[in-house]
């Protein structure tokens, strides 16, 4: 049985059906392979680095962005520190700036920002976000209120029961989905707000919730995707003195379950708030605030400890690679969301260079 099991994992591969959804980051997909079916991924960093964000932008928006309507993804959010109407907003932001151009924040979205109201045209191209939006609640499911492990087994399990059937198989249970290609991301968003059920430690409500996600991803294929704080004294000055800048998955705030439980952990690190004037060749005195590093610490299918830098642009959400340190000699185009457009100019001269010459 187990042997005919894998035998239909590998020709699901060469038809091509073990690939996973694209996060808009190539060099960390590379890695990764992307959003990928029955994976369990952690994301961790300290407070205000991102690391929600990275996931509403690389597991959540960027599969919406490409599989909206194909019955090849959905989430499920249990999102404990930020509301429903928030979460939708932040990707509604991805969506006007890649389709319409339109650059703007939250703030401005809801005419919070001081001296800004919401102008006539731009409400006319929010409506349009909200056609969006309506296609988007049809495949995301959002639970913003307190839980805990339990609620968190139970609304997964209601999930996945309406999309497939359990099957005694001799002495096994076996899902079998609808839809064998379903990429069904499960994100908790963060696990140290898990309400502990009575006689439980935060701790102990971690451990509980991981290991139902675990039983879920291996019964059902769910891809559990969980977001983590970090020790304070992950920044220390000793660790600083010592050059431990970076971080370590020892570094995770309240339960190392989740980084033993995982496949991949990722963690994002923003040198600008260490006061980091240089970071692995990095000029984080030019890039300030709009960079962030990416370290996968461990994966389980490939060579970890790979880092990768990005520009962040937190007006929107937006992560892009940047180069490595040592190849850039121009900081000044990775201070715009839109670099690329001076990457594909040089390219075009370039090109225009050699064709002369020849």
């Amino acid at each position: 049985m187990i042997t005919e099991s894998l035998k239909q994992k590998i020709d699901r591969g060469r038809e091509g059906k073990n690939q996973g959804l694209s996060i808009g980051l190539e060099k960390l997909e590379s890695v990764i392979d992307g959003v990928t079916q029955s994976t369990y991924t952690l994301i961790y960093s300290g407070t205000g680095c991102g690391k929600t964000t990275l996931a509403l932008f690389s597991y959540i928006y960027y599969p919406l962005k490409y599989h909206l309507e194909d019955g090849l993804y959905r989430a499920s959010i249990f999102s404990l520190e930020m509301d429903a109407d928030i979460l939708y907003a932040k990707l509604m932001l991805l969506y006007l700036y890649d389709t319409y151009g339109i650059d703007m924040s939250v703030k401005e979205l809801l005419s919070r920002k001081k001296n800004f109201i919401l102008t006539d045209e731009l409400y006319d191209i929010v409506k349009k976000g909200f056609e969006w939006l309506d296609k988007v609640e049809k495949v995301v499911t959002i639970y913003d209120g307190n839980c805990n492990a339990n609620f968190v087994y139970k609304c997964i399990m209601e999930e996945v029961k309406s999309r497939g059937t359990f099957k005694e198989v001799g002495k096994r249970k076996i899902y079998i989905p609808d839809n064998p290609d379903l990429i069904h991301v499960v994100m908790i968003d963060h696990m140290s707000l898990l309400r502990p059920s009575e006689g439980r430690t935060v701790k102990g409500e971690i451990d509980e919730t991981s290991s139902y996600l675990v039983t879920l991803r291996n019964k059902c294929g769910i891809s559990p995707l969980v977001i983590m704080q970090i020790n304070r004294d992950a920044s220390s000055m000793d660790r600083r003195k010592a050059n431990l800048n970076n971080l370590t998955l020892n570094d995770i705030k309240d339960s190392g379950n989740p980084a033993q439980d995982c496949e991949v952990a990722l963690s994002l690190f923003n040198p600008h708030r260490e006061e980091l004037a240089t970071y692995h060749k990095w000029n984080i005195k030019e890039l300030e605030d709009r960079f962030r590093s990416i370290t996968v610490r461990k994966t389980r299918y490939d060579e970890s400890e790979k880092e990768i830098g990005c520009f962040f642009w937190g007006h929107n959400g937006y992560f892009k690679e940047i180069p490595k340190g040592d190849e850039i000699f121009d900081y000044s185009k990775y201070k715009r969301l839109d670099f690329e457009e001076d990457e594909k100019k040089e390219e075009d001269n370039e090109s225009s260079n050699l064709n002369f010459t020849m």
